[in-house]
């Protein structure tokens, strides 16, 4: 068929112009919609907010529509025709339900973008719709033992364009293919509430200076069976594109509050306003020993998309402290850097973070402290996985990896990465075997359609050397499977 009439052919079946959904997001569980809507943005097809997730549908539907699609690579017109088939999908289906089962030779301890969850063995009934204004997702997840526990489920109500949400759904902050330093997927949601755009494309008046932004501020408790228990936590972002290709995004996290402390308004004030403390618990205390309120977390990331000898590129970073000094100054960071690049029908990447930080300073010897804090000991961790990175504190790694979509739907993953976990091989991250630890891992994960079914297929092979133990090799084979009703 000419290429063109294709084109012509695959728009009138999508032609219905989109104004209601079943929900107001693009989900991390729908990781190639992610994908997609990225490579559009990435490859300077759309103005479109993209590195908070879950991304809001409004006003993505306007910037599809405004797009010549015989002017798209192979790449970019199948991303925009899934996009178009699943904003038509959410329009028709005033209500849906999937149920996804998972199984995997054993849990997982790097839990990726992609994966639905870190335990081996999982069931999960989601019923999502919308009564107008108020969105719903309704999911309860059935782990191995017995337990029963309401991730991915909210309601959520849009008033112009803002929303407030109540639930626990996966979230993922930055640019980082592999990781985030601040907020990922790895842990399990936390519950909470929050305050969001309900759209990341530009705005009229004078915050049109931005770009295409989005902003979210969230009121989360961790949960009880840690050192503090019922720990709040505050997160909010704001990210923005202020020239084409650009993308800034401003992060802050703060652990406050919890079982013994202080709980009211006014504690959470001096959270707001970076008022200091004293590290030993006394209400007066040297200068030097004077430090933030609460466990907080505040940095930076940028990416850069550009276009170089027919190739679309992207260059991104991105730079988290867990400390300061002078209220804003913030120290103890962790960095993150990444190159990527759309060839031979895949987007393949490059990926670098170090979380092994020296607590005060670069001159410091001691480096126990990345997402630790001396009040807050169980750490910026929940259910004792990392709410930031992948691979948790004290960790250096590279990882290499690429992602293929295919014309029939099926979708290509893998990834390769060395790690250094723990190098000083002291007060070792939940992550870690041991003491130090050098791990080498490869994992692929291949998912296609089948009628209502949307399967996948995982295979993980590591290679872990404990110092002072043998080396080991381990292996991991996973099946996950999605019905939609």
């Amino acid at each position: 068929m000419h290429k063109t009439l294709l084109y012509s052919s695959v728009l009138a079946a999508l032609a219905t112009p989109v104004t209601t959904y079943s929900s107001p997001w693009i989900g991390t569980i729908e990781p190639a919609l992610h994908s997609d809507l990225t490579l559009l943005a990435e490859k300077g097809h759309i103005r479109v907010a993209v590195t908070s997730f879950p991304v809001p549908w409004k006003g993505v539907d306007r910037e599809l529509e405004q797009l010549d699609p015989t002017s798209l690579d192979a790449e970019a017109w199948i991303a925009y025709s899934r996009l178009r088939h699943y904003l038509q999908q959410q329009k028709n289906a005033k209500s849906l339900k999937v149920l996804t089962l998972q199984a995997s030779s054993d849990d997982k301890r790097f839990k990726s973008f992609d994966e639905v969850s870190a335990e081996k063995g999982l069931a999960r009934l989601s019923a999502s719709g919308d009564l107008g204004p108020l969105a719903y997702q309704i999911t309860t997840n059935f782990a191995p033992g017995g337990e029963r526990y309401l991730d991915q489920s909210f309601v959520a109500y849009q008033f112009g364009n803002w929303n407030i949400r109540l639930g626990a759904l996966d979230q993922w902050w930055g640019p980082g293919q592999a990781s985030s330093l601040i907020l990922s997927n790895n842990a399990r949601p936390v519950p909470g509430v929050a305050v969001s755009r309900s759209m990341a494309t530009l705005s009229d008046g004078l915050l049109s200076v931005l770009g295409p932004w989005y902003f979210t501020a969230q009121m989360g408790k961790l949960e009880g069976n840690r050192t503090v228990p019922d720990t709040r936590l505050w997160q909010s972002r704001l990210n923005f594109q202020p020239l084409n290709g650009l993308e800034i995004g401003l992060s802050w996290a703060a652990m406050w509050g919890g079982q013994g402390r202080g709980n009211s308004l006014s504690d959470f004030f001096k959270i707001l306003t970076f008022k200091n403390e004293c590290a030993n618990g006394e209400e007066q205390c040297d200068s030097a020993l004077k430090t933030q309120a609460g466990n907080q977390l505040a940095g930076y990331d940028i990416r850069y998309s550009f276009s170089l000898f027919d190739l679309d590129m992207s260059l991104y970073g991105q730079q988290i402290g867990e400390d300061a000094v002078d209220y804003y100054k913030v120290t103890d960071k962790g960095h993150l850097y990444g190159f990527s690049v759309y060839a031979f029908g895949a987007k393949w990447f490059a990926e670098t973070s170090d979380t092994q930080v020296a607590c005060g300073g670069k001159d410091s010897n001691y480096y126990d402290c990345y997402y630790e804090h001396n009040v807050y000991k169980s750490g910026y961790r929940y259910h004792q996985r990392a709410i930031g990175s992948t691979f948790d504190s004290d960790a250096k790694t590279v990882t290499l990896g690429m992602r293929q979509h295919f014309k029939d739907g099926d979708t290509l993953v893998v990834e390769l990465a060395q790690l250094k976990l723990n190098p000083d091989a002291s007060k070792p991250s939940p992550v870690t075997q041991g003491n130090s630890e050098e791990v080498v891992y490869l994992k692929g994960q291949y998912q296609w359609p089948m009628d209502n079914w949307s399967l996948k297929m995982g295979l993980y092979i590591e290679h872990s050397r404990i110092v002072e133990q043998k080396s080991d090799w381990g292996a991991d084979v996973s099946v996950t499977a999605s019905y939609k009703f």
